[in-house]
């Protein structure tokens, strides 16, 4: 079925159908647009990179000043600077409390002032903050310096996952987020090969180098369309839209824009309709009552404890202390290549769980993985207790624990955040659920010199071993399949508080043609 544009770029209507109005478009563009929206992604993975070497950072700042494990050189150089157990807890973990605070000021500038924006001044904090540990010549400086890290990686998180999400097509979003999704996991690589062959202050420089190249990037991506129309920059966004499909002209976009304008004006006046009365503050109380009923408070009970049982499993109190604890078990290869060992097996581990997770689903993932996770925390434990016979075997031990954890555990919580709460309160829920997760990693790793205090490492990797168990049990009879599951029926699944073990996926999944309608976008005519 062929339809010409009107005068105004617009698809006729006919009497049976009603293409811009009654049905949900989707526009398919070339080859073109898909090479703009990989150059958007790629340019973002500069920023994501820069987020990740941040990760990094405390186990290279710990791993070298440290008073366990510092050199007599550096003892000698920077005598001012070799950490107490108390410091390094601090700085080994301060990053996480800090997230929330970058992402309730990106919340309020990502609207103020656009996407863009936020993520080119988000570049700032990084960049100080490595030359702060640079020039550092107090601890007090580096706490600086990791506080300002950890202000920037919540800063940046809203921005970056909105502007992918706003910029992309439908096709090609699931592609070019996996790829984000790993480019953090890069960034915690690349520090540690850095590392590998330079000492603490050079690496600190070169990490600097890497938000200046984000920045410069950055600064040629055109604004998120959407916000823009929502600003009311119609010309604006419909140019950025154009350089977004490929640098299009303006017929070639017109349905999609049509569509984008339609969409944010009815989501406006929705808006304004339901909040006529009601201030921010007293909107913000409704949304917080809403937790109260059981299809929000059953699955933000079940997220929270999946931040403590994957973040525990995936060995996140210790990173922080990885140098020190492949000295203690006396691996076969120096720690800082270990270190890259552990985030090259991090990065495959993800990769393939995003290859098979539509397959195997979340739920057989995140069990076996995390019976494995426990099986082999056991036994690092049994090796710290008599470290002359680990050698090798903790090595390989730690890399097909480092592995699973990034397969099955690490990205759970994450890829559940976005289904389990309703669409009225996902954008809230989803917000305190991830300054919860950092508050969460904040305190398991900043008490972990104390556990190591009080039970010793084998006695503290026994106590992880307990913990990951009752996780697993926990998961077993909480933890819903939700892959191939409608919004609805997650739902409904939490209203009704239904048995986890019974709740799987559909046996099939067959698409209805119907619903799924393409249009492809060519000079002048739209192609059903």
């Amino acid at each position: 079925m062929n339809e010409t544009y009107d005068s105004n770029g617009i698809p006729k209507k006919d009497s049976t159908k009603d293409v811009t109005e009654t049905e949900e478009t989707k526009v398919r563009y070339g080859n073109r647009s898909a090479c703009s929206q990989i150059m958007v992604a790629v340019v973002q993975n500069f920023l994501l990179i820069a987020v990740g070497m941040s990760y990094g950072m405390p186990t290279v700042i710990v791993g070298a000043l440290d008073h366990k494990v510092a050199s007599a050189e550096t003892r000698l150089e920077s005598p001012d600077l070799i950490m107490s157990d108390e410091e390094s807890s601090w700085v080994g973990s301060i990053l996480y409390l800090f997230h929330p605070v970058g992402a309730v000021i990106s919340g309020y500038l990502m609207d103020l002032i656009g996407r863009k924006k936020v993520m080119i001044i988000v570049c700032i904090p990084f960049f100080v903050g490595w030359l702060m540990l640079y020039y550092a010549e107090s601890v007090f400086l580096i706490m600086v310096g990791t506080i300002l890290m950890g202000i920037g990686i919540g800063f940046c998180q809203g921005p970056i996952i909105s502007y992918l999400g706003e910029v992309c097509e439908p096709r090609i979003r699931g592609s070019l987020t996996l790829i984000s999704g790993v480019a953090g996991n890069k960034g915690i690589l690349v520090i540690y090969f850095v590392n590998a062959f330079a000492d603490w202050r050079t690496t600190c420089l070169i990490s600097s180098i890497f938000p200046v190249l984000a920045i410069i990037m950055l600064v040629f991506l055109p604004e998120s369309p959407t916000w823009l129309i929502s600003k009311g920059k119609l010309a604006e966004a419909e140019q950025s839209l154009r350089w977004l499909r490929g640098w299009s002209k303006k017929d070639k976009v017109r349905i999609e824009f049509e569509q984008i304008v339609r969409d944010m004006t009815k989501s406006a006046n929705e808006a304004k309709e339901n909040n006529a009365e009601l201030s921010k503050f007293d909107k913000f109380m409704e949304e917080l009552k809403y937790f109260k009923r059981p299809e929000v408070l059953r699955p933000f009970i079940m997220l929270m404890l999946l931040f403590v049982i994957t973040s525990i499993g995936a060995y996140i109190p210790m990173r922080p202390y990885l140098v020190e604890i492949f000295l203690t078990f006396g691996l076969p290869i120096d720690s800082e290549y270990v270190l890259i060992f552990t985030g090259v097996l991090s990065i495959t581990g993800a990769l393939v769980s995003s290859f098979t997770v539509n397959r195997l689903g979340k739920r057989p993932m995140s069990l076996w993985s995390t019976a494995i996770c426990c099986v082999f925390t056991l036994l690092l434990g049994i090796c710290a207790i008599n470290t002359q016979c680990a050698g090798w075997f903790s090595l390989t031990v730690f890399c097909i624990a480092f592995w699973v954890s990034g397969y099955g555990m690490v990205s759970l919580p994450w890829m559940l955040l976005s289904e389990v709460f309703p669409m009225k309160i996902r954008g809230v829920a989803c917000g305190i659920c991830a300054a919860l997760s950092s508050i969460i990693s904040f305190l398991i790793t900043k008490t972990y010199v104390n556990t190591i205090a009080w039970f010793g490492l084998h006695g503290t990797l026994f106590l992880y071993t307990i913990i990951i168990g009752l996780g697993f049990v926990y998961m077993y009879f909480y933890l819903p399949e939700t892959e191939d599951r409608t919004l609805q029926d997650i739902l409904t699944f939490y209203l009704e508080n239904g048995d986890a073990r019974k709740f799987k996926r559909p046996k099939s999944n067959r698409k209805s043609k119907d619903v799924d309608k393409v249009f492809t976008v060519e000079e002048g005519t739209v192609t059903q």
